[in-house]
């Protein structure tokens, strides 16, 4: 398939004369509000520096993105892109500002914070039992609707091989005049997919079943954490007796088999080394098979999930057939 050279956007001029005047947070990156054709985006541009753990963290925001997209979430909407910098070209990813007029984005660090016990840690503690907890206190959105939500992403960022998927990057849009309210799309992918990898790391990788697997077995681990420990995915997901994550396991796993061949197709259509392309499409098979499905095989806690979980049938989830 024809690589989508030409999809590249330059955003160069649009920095300088389109600024949203909206301004961002988080750590990974340089981050900056434009307007394009008229619409907010948050412009996520490559920071090189010596410290820098992320050097292809802009890819993995863009391509996981649309990866989500594929299975069907609900996701941000992202343009890959590129700027001049410095007489340096740089790559950069424009994510659309997903709230509409009126809404505010709540980050469930900030809902956790609300419903916080004397016992509990803080808002961003990322222990299992308090996100569940929280989750089935909150009154902002049907906890059974939340409940899928999370676990089905926990589910694809098993396969992405997300490592940092914590309290502040996923979260609720409120309208506080309409009282209305909605899981937020998917967002902040950027740690999926081994970023800090240089296209030399990958040659080493794809010729060592050994460094391979250590990629699938060992890390990365999830920054979720299971008895103050970080979730081992294929450890959690073969174990785990929680009926709801291992409805979302075999939900999941199909769609991502059923849409296997677009997602390879889609990586092969990208403006990135013949390399990278390889091991992103080897890496994601792999994880599906030796992580997901191999979950399947050896949970024995799958026979209890046959008796549905759900007190009240949610027909359609963000985009999402059931």
């Amino acid at each position: 398939m024809k690589k989508e050279e030409n999809s590249i956007v330059d955003f160069t001029d649009i920095i300088e004369n389109n600024p949203s005047f909206r301004a961002y947070s988080g750590a990974n990156g340089i981050k900056k509000g434009i307007l394009y054709h008229g619409k907010p985006y948050m412009l996520k541009i490559t920071h090189r520096n010596k410290d820098s753990r992320y050097t292809n963290s802009i890819l993995s925001e863009y391509i996981c993105s649309k990866i989500f997209s594929i299975l069907g979430f609900s996701v941000q909407e992202v343009i890959l892109g590129k700027i001049m910098d410095n007489g340096k070209e740089k790559l950069c990813v424009a994510c659309k500002d997903f709230k509409e007029k009126g809404e505010y984005l709540y980050e469930f660090l900030s809902i956790k914070n609300s419903l916080l016990k004397d016992e509990s840690s803080n808002g961003s503690g990322t222990e299992l039992s308090e996100i569940l907890s929280t989750i089935k206190e909150q009154k902002f959105i049907n906890k059974n609707e939340v409940t899928k939500f999370f676990w089905d992403m926990f589910i694809v960022d098993s396969y992405l091989g997300n490592f940092d998927r914590h309290n502040g990057n996923w979260g609720f849009l409120v309208n506080e005049n309409t009282k209305s309210t909605r899981i937020a799309p998917v967002y902040d992918c950027g740690s999926c997919l081994y970023p800090a990898a240089t296209d030399d790391d990958l040659i080493l990788f794809l010729n060592s079943k050994e460094e391979m697997n250590k990629r699938i077995y060992t890390f990365p681990t999830s920054a979720i954490r299971l008895e103050d420990k970080k979730i081992n995915y294929f450890d959690f997901l073969s174990s785990t007796d929680n009926i709801h994550c291992i409805e979302s396991l075999k939900r999941i796993t199909s769609i991502i088999s059923a849409k296997e061949i677009e997602v390879e197709n889609f990586i092969e259509s990208l403006p990135i080394s013949n390399i990278r392309s390889t091991f992103y499409k080897t890496i994601l098979k792999e994880r599906k098979e030796k992580i997901l499905e191999k979950a399947l095989e050896l949970n024995k806690n799958i026979e209890k999930s046959k008796e549905n979980p759900w007190s009240k049938k949610i027909e359609k989830i963000h985009g999402i057939e059931r």
